[in-house]
């Protein structure tokens, strides 16, 4: 890969993973549901079904952030975009859609 080519793919990487801090920290002071004697239990089953979609994305979040960082480790050591499963090569056309890609094209498939 060429150094022009890893830059870019760097900074993709690194405003992609600011961008997923950012919306971590929002999410980190999540309103608690219940607590108050005075709702109802449709009230309560909302607050609930709210707080788990939260918890659903935040978890959402933390995977792609460690997919990210493990992206960024690679870039540092000169193994970014090489297959995790046949050590292939991953085409710059993957990478451009998703810099974070551990695997291939072929390896996505029979995933």
């Amino acid at each position: 890969m060429l150094k022009k080519d890893s830059q870019q793919f760097k900074n993709q990487l690194e405003k992609e993973k600011m961008e997923i801090e950012n919306e971590l920290k929002k999410h980190k002071n999540m309103q608690r549901f219940g607590g108050t004697d005075t709702l109802d239990m449709d009230q309560e089953t909302d607050e609930s079904e709210a707080y788990v979609n939260q918890l659903s994305v935040m978890q959402t979040y933390k995977n792609r952030l460690g997919d990210i960082n493990s992206a960024l480790k690679k870039l540092k050591n000169g193994k970014y975009g090489v297959c995790e499963k046949c050590k292939k090569e991953i085409t710059q056309k993957l990478l451009k859609i998703n810099p974070e890609s551990r695997l291939c094209q072929e390896c996505k498939k029979k995933k």
